[in-house]
């Protein structure tokens, strides 16, 4: 039986990483169900916040990637609603997938496109339909969430939850009677390492943040809960500026932290150098407002390093399993006192968290029934 043909819409794809989580989950959601379905990807040649098209691929042609992966990346300047659908309409697929929910180009475009196709849809909404993401420019999004639930085209479309709360979220934007498929995200095709051994000195930790750098990802209140923190802390901050004024409050708060805390922002990191700049690292500091997923967090998992994080991911009721902490942000002072007590913390001690986590990591990834799930989604 020949393989069903999936045709996936994506605003960035590999060999991008600026745009995070989005990227990761459509790469991996291929990778792993390739000998399953037949994809093909449709995307622009930039990263996001770049203008220069990625070197060694070409634009506005269809590509196969050294992985085997097919692509077509679209130039801006050919970026447009007549040769969005005479590319579509020249593609045999079973199945459109949107990794978006309120992209112009790739979600809403498409759309009406595929509509006039008859062809059936699945939108992956990417955690966009959080309560927290809607309340961003909420002025925009909740017309546009009700003119979908409201138009012909919600009859076409079928949803892609990665977890459970999602689902519901999708259940308040559309309705109780829209079709969802239930299928937590897909990690990185990745082998733990053996053993990870780093070295804990009581008195002093070594912490890491790596997430855009924007409001739902909460890095100024990690700030602000390292001000209380008493011994020696390094803190080291990754990800691309989203939001500059966001960005400069941040700035603003760094500049306050008292001399026992150490940080220092080193800018966009790609997927492949986060294992580097993690050996050394005891906790990941991610404070989040909410994630689909979280991709860093499971990376960080496997590097060996607990996360200090919110009850706001999928990631939830570590610390009983001494894989990390999962607290309420309206408990600052609960991460307070977490981040003292693991700079108080000894190698010994430590290393008992640290292997707690990994084989958390273990466990999550040698799942079967992780890819049992994501094959569901486009039967």
């Amino acid at each position: 039986m020949p393989k069903k043909k999936i045709l996936l819409f994506s605003d960035w794809f590999y060999p991008g990483f600026m745009a995070g989580g989005p990227i990761q989950s459509s790469f991996n959601l291929i990778n792993h169900l390739k000998d399953y379905y037949d994809f093909s990807v449709i995307t622009r040649d930039t990263d996001y916040t770049d203008s220069v098209p990625y070197r060694d691929i070409k634009s506005d042609c269809w590509t196969i990637l050294p992985n085997g992966m097919r692509v077509y990346y679209f130039s801006e300047k050919n970026l447009s609603y007549p040769n969005m659908a005479k590319l579509i309409q020249g593609e045999e697929f079973d199945i459109a997938y949107l990794n978006s929910m309120y992209s112009p180009r790739f979600t809403i475009m498409p759309l009406f496109i595929l509509h006039k196709l008859g062809k059936q849809v699945i939108l992956a909404p990417r955690g966009m339909l959080a309560p927290t993401a809607i309340a961003i420019k909420s002025w925009k999004k909740k017309p546009f969430l009700l003119w979908i639930r409201n138009s012909k085209m919600i009859k076409n479309m079928k949803f892609h939850a990665a977890s459970e709360h999602e689902a519901e979220h999708i259940r308040q934007a559309f309705g109780k009677k829209v079709e969802i498929r239930l299928a937590p995200n897909l990690p990185g095709k990745m082998e733990l390492p053996v053993s990870v051994e780093k070295r804990k000195e009581p008195g002093s930790v070594n912490l890491i943040n790596v997430a855009r750098v924007s409001p739902e990802k909460n890095l100024h209140y990690a700030i602000e809960a390292l001000q209380q923190v008493k011994g020696r802390v390094k803190f080291d901050i990754y990800g691309p500026v989203y939001d500059y004024p966001y960005w400069e409050k941040c700035k603003e708060l760094l500049l306050k932290l008292p001399a026992n805390i150490e940080a220092e922002y080193f800018g966009p990191i790609s997927k492949d150098a986060i294992p580097n700049a993690m050996k050394d690292i005891h906790f990941l500091l991610m404070p989040t407002q909410g994630e689909n997923f979280g991709h860093t967090i499971l990376e960080a998992m496997v590097c060996g390093c607990p996360p200090i994080i919110s009850d706001r991911t999928p990631w939830i009721g570590l610390e009983p399993l001494k894989a990390g902490f999962d607290l309420p942000l309206d408990e600052q002072q609960q991460f307070e006192e977490v981040l003292n007590r693991v700079v108080n913390m000894d190698s010994d001690e430590f290393a008992k968290w640290s292997e707690g986590t990994r084989a958390f990591a273990a466990n999550f990834i040698n799942n079967p029934k992780l890819l049992e799930q994501s094959v569901t989604i486009f039967i």
